[in-house]
């Protein structure tokens, strides 16, 4: 499972920001290379932040005292269309413009865009005397022309306890693993307490009903350049909160549930090490500090199947970015 979440980080990250031409970026400076990034970027981290949210539950049911439930989810956060580009506008930059000077902004594609070259406007870049540097184009994944979908993946493992008054202690965590091409490490807790019990009308209800709120911590290191550059790293740390009020009704061996809330995450992404660049003679260390957060409304529908001990179940969630999400475990009492 460990394995499976760092190959799915090192597919979106690393890969794609090996892409791109870091050196090139930074010639326009540190404050333009921020600007630029932030928009480029921005898929990657917002459909991760919805993505980890996935999978806390598969009832509104709480476990009986001490039981308890290990699930393997995977998630996959769809990027909507808008976010494969993003506006460039030459006010925004002071050394990066738009090559065609007839035009004063461009949709530019982002991380998850097209690569199609007649959809990627050309950048030049100055120095700080107005002098020509170079020219480049931002390279999108060009996932969605290859698949036809473009989603990012996430996965956890989760393991859930029963506690006094209907209520489940849910707990997501992976030790710090180190290795010589990445750090990863992730926490999360959850409560989820059935309220039912506490309202005269709703106890009469045919289905069971609670609340959930949850909490995600994921840290994540890949170094970029092991052989030349050792010390260059993409630093990826995501924090995500959620609460919904869930409900689930049970028909043989099938639940259908679902939930209505909140969910919100918060994303720091960090390029350390030392950048030279030659066309500047300059060298810029730990150059780019990049900070997204959103939050939105969440509601989910999903279906889940128990035979025996062994837990199935799959859930489709309307959100910034929408989630679907895959879980399989084991439940007892």
């Amino acid at each position: 499972m460990r394995k499976l979440a760092i190959a799915l980080f090192t597919l979106f990250t690393v890969s794609s920001y090996s892409q791109l031409d870091i050196g090139s970026i930074l010639e326009g400076g540190i404050g333009d290379a921020q600007t630029l990034l932030r928009g480029y970027a921005k898929p990657f981290p917002a459909g991760f932040g919805n993505g980890i949210n996935g999978g806390w539950y598969t009832t509104a049911k709480a476990h009986k005292l001490l039981g308890i439930d290990i699930a393997i989810i995977g998630n996959g956060a769809s990027v909507p269309t808008s976010a494969e580009t993003f506006t460039f506008r030459n006010a925004d930059y002071t050394n990066i413009q738009l090559y065609d000077e007839s035009i004063s902004s461009a949709e530019l594609p982002t991380i998850f865009g097209s690569q199609k070259l007649g959809d990627r406007p050309l950048l030049k870049f100055t120095d700080d005397i107005g002098n020509s540097i170079s020219t480049s184009s931002l390279p999108g994944s060009g996932l969605k022309e290859a698949t036809g979908y473009s989603v990012i993946p996430s996965a956890m493992v989760q393991a859930g306890i029963g506690l006094f008054k209907k209520t489940d202690l849910i707990i997501r965590f992976v030790p710090k693993q180190t290795a010589d091409e990445y750090e990863f490490s992730t926490f999360g807790i959850g409560i989820k307490h059935d309220i039912k019990q506490w309202i005269p009308f709703v106890k009469r209800l045919p289905f069971d009903v609670s609340a959930l709120i949850a909490w995600n911590n994921v840290k994540s290191k890949f170094f970029l350049d092991l052989n030349n550059a050792p010390t260059q790293a993409l630093e990826f740390n995501t924090k995500t909160f959620m609460f919904q009020l869930l409900a689930s009704k049970k028909f043989s061996i099938f639940t259908v549930y679902g939930g209505v809330g909140t969910t919100s995450y918060k994303t720091d992404v960090n390029m350390l090490g030392s950048y030279a660049i030659a066309a500047s003679e300059t060298t810029y260390t730990d150059p780019i500090s990049l900070n997204y957060d959103s939050s939105s409304i969440r509601a989910n529908l999903g279906l889940s199947m128990k035979l025996f001990f062994i837990n199935i179940a799959a859930e489709y969630a309307l959100q910034e970015y929408n989630v679907f999400t895959l879980r399989a475990g084991f439940s007892i009492r």
